[in-house]
C-alpha cells in the first residue's frame, strides 16, 4: 500500500511542476501559464508584424524587432482566426526557427502552413517580459501585395526621398523604411505613418527606431536596397515594396570624371519574345572597357538629353552572339528613355538614349524572311517591316549553329547579302567574314530599328547554306 501511494504522489507532483514551471522538460500549457509563471516580471511590448513569401502563401514571416539583451525567445499561436485573440490562453507556443532579416537588428520566425490564425512574439530581457500585440496571419484571405512602386527623388545626391501608395488593402496603420548596403548592412530602419520618408531628416519618423537615418551616411555610385512595409491595423503586411537605388545622377557620374573624353557607343532596346514585362538593351562593347552601367529616366516625357534625368539601375549584362554584343536584362515595362555606358582608362562612352516602347510598340518576333543565292554561298536576305514599319536601320547577324559570329553589319534597305557591302552602312565585325560552307547550317537575326533605338521587329531563321 505504502508503494502505491508514494507513487500517486510521484505522479502528483510531475502534473503539478508541468503546469507552473518552464524548463527543458516541462512547459507551461499556453501563454497565460506562461506569463503567471513570470509574473515577477514587469510586462512590455514587442513591436512584431507579419507578411507571407511572396508567390507563396503557404509560408508566412513573423518579423521582429529584438532589443539587445533579449533572451527565451518564443513565438505563440492560436487554433484559428475565430478565437478571442486577447485571451492568452487560446495561444500555444510552436517550434520555429528564427533568423535574421533586414541586417541584424530585425529578426523573423518562419511558419509553414496556410491555416490562417492569430499569433505573437515574447521575450525576456532584464526583469521584463516582452509580449507583442497579436498579429492576424491573412496569408489566405488577404496575401501580402509586393511591388517595385516606389517615386526616389534627389533634391540632395545623399539625401533621397521616397513617396508610395497603398495597393489593393488602403487602410495601412505605419510604414516600415529599411534600407540596406550592397552587404545587408542596415542603413537605416524607421516607422511612419505617411507614405514618403527622406533619409536624414526623422521629422515623421515615429517610435519605435530600429535603425536612426543619422548615424550612417550614404556613399555616392554605391548600390542600396529600399524596402517599405505597409502594415494595417492587425499587424499584418499588406504591402512590400523593395527597390534598388544608387545615389549620383549620370550628369553627377561625368562631373567626378573630367579627365575621360566623351564617345558614343551603338545600343538599342527591345521586348523578349510575347513577354512586355521583361526589356532587354543590346550594346556594342568595345576593347579594353569595362564598368557597364545602365541607366534610366522616370518616364519618357522628361528631356532625353539632360544627363541628370539619368538614374543608375543596379542590373547585370551578359555577353551574348559571341561576344558581339552585351545585353542586360531589365524585368519592367515601365517606358523610360534609358541609355548604357561603360569606360576605359580614357574615355567613358556613352550610348545615344533609348526609348523604350514595351506597352506601346511591343517587339515583334517574326521568322518570315526570303533567303536566295544569286551567287554559291553568298545568300540573300530579304524581308518586310511588321506592324510598325518606323524602322530606320537594319542589323543584321550571321552565325553559325554554335553562335559564333561571322558578319554583324548595318543597312537602310531591307536586304543584305552575304559578302556584298554595296548597301552597308556600318560593319560591326572586326575582322573579314569567313567563307560559308556547303550544306552547313547557319542562323540569320534581323533587327528592325527605329530612330528612339527601339527594336519594332527581330526575325529569328536557321537556314542550310547552298
Amino acid at each position: 500500500m505504502w508503494f502505491k501511494k508514494l507513487f500517486f504522489s510521484f505522479i502528483l507532483s510531475i502534473l503539478f511542476f508541468s503546469c507552473s514551471e518552464d524548463t527543458e522538460n516541462f512547459f507551461p500549457r499556453n501563454l497565460k501559464d506562461y506569463i503567471e509563471i513570470n509574473k515577477n516580471r514587469e510586462l512590455a511590448t514587442v513591436t512584431a508584424f507579419a507578411a507571407n513569401t511572396s508567390g507563396n502563401v503557404g509560408v508566412c514571416s513573423v518579423f521582429y524587432y529584438l532589443e539587445e539583451g533579449a533572451t527565451d525567445i518564443r513565438y505563440y499561436e492560436t487554433e484559428n482566426i475565430t478565437v478571442n485573440e486577447n485571451d492568452f490562453s487560446n495561444y500555444r507556443r510552436q517550434s520555429f526557427t528564427s533568423s535574421d532579416a533586414f541586417g541584424s537588428a530585425i529578426k523573423h520566425f518562419v511558419r509553414q502552413g496556410t491555416t490562417e490564425a492569430w499569433c505573437l512574439v515574447t521575450y525576456k530581457t532584464n526583469g521584463k517580459l516582452h509580449i507583442s500585440n497579436p498579429i492576424k496571419l491573412k496569408n489566405n484571405t488577404a496575401p501580402t501585395e509586393y511591388t517595385s512602386k516606389v517615386s526616389i527623388t534627389y533634391p540632395e545626391t545623399l539625401q533621397p526621398v521616397f513617396t508610395w501608395t497603398d495597393g489593393i488593402v488602403t487602410n495601412n496603420k505605419r510604414y516600415l523604411q529599411v534600407i540596406l548596403d550592397a552587404e545587408n548592412n542596415l542603413i537605416s530602419g524607421t516607422f511612419t505613418n505617411d507614405t514618403y520618408f527622406k533619409f536624414y531628416d526623422e521629422t515623421n519618423v515615429i517610435e519605435p527606431k530600429i535603425a536612426s537615418n543619422t548615424s550612417k551616411k550614404l556613399v555616392a555610385d554605391n548600390v542600396y536596397s529600399f524596402t517599405v512595409l505597409g502594415i494595417d491595423k492587425d499587424n499584418w503586411v499588406s504591402l512590400r515594396i523593395d527597390e534598388d537605388f544608387i545615389p549620383r545622377n549620370l550628369s553627377e557620374y561625368i562631373a567626378v570624371n573630367p579627365q575621360k573624353e566623351q564617345q558614343n557607343m551603338f545600343a538599342f532596346a527591345a521586348t523578349a519574345n510575347n513577354n512586355k514585362e521583361v526589356t532587354y538593351i543590346y550594346y556594342q562593347p568595345a576593347d579594353g572597357v569595362f564598368d557597364f552601367r545602365y541607366y534610366e529616366t522616370e518616364n519618357t516625357s522628361v528631356d532625353q538629353t539632360d544627363f541628370s534625368n539619368y538614374r543608375r539601375k543596379n542590373i547585370s549584362s551578359t555577353a551574348v552572339f559571341d561576344g558581339a554584343f552585351r545585353r542586360f536584362t531589365h524585368n519592367s515595362s515601365k517606358e523610360v528613355w534609358c541609355l548604357i555606358t561603360y569606360t576605359s582608362e580614357d574615355k567613358i562612352y556613352i550610348s545615344k538614349p533609348i526609348r523604350t516602347k514595351n506597352l506601346t510598340r511591343q517587339t515583334e518576333w517574326l521568322t518570315e524572311v526570303t533567303i536566295e543565292y544569286p551567287e554559291t554561298l553568298k545568300p540573300k536576305f530579304t524581308w518586310q517591316d511588321g506592324v510598325y514599319a518606323e524602322n530606320d536601320i537594319y542589323l543584321q547577324i550571321i552565325s553559325l549553329d554554335d553562335d559564333t559570329v561571322l558578319s554583324a553589319t548595318i543597312t537602310k534597305e531591307k536586304q543584305f547579302q552575304y559578302y556584298n557591302d554595296t548597301n552597308v552602312l556600318d560593319e560591326i565585325h572586326t575582322v573579314t567574314p569567313p567563307s560559308m560552307a556547303i550544306d552547313q547550317e547557319n542562323k540569320f537575326f534581323l533587327f528592325g530599328i527605329s530612330k528612339d533605338y527601339w527594336v519594332n521587329l527581330i526575325l529569328q531563321k536557321t537556314f542550310i547554306v547552298e
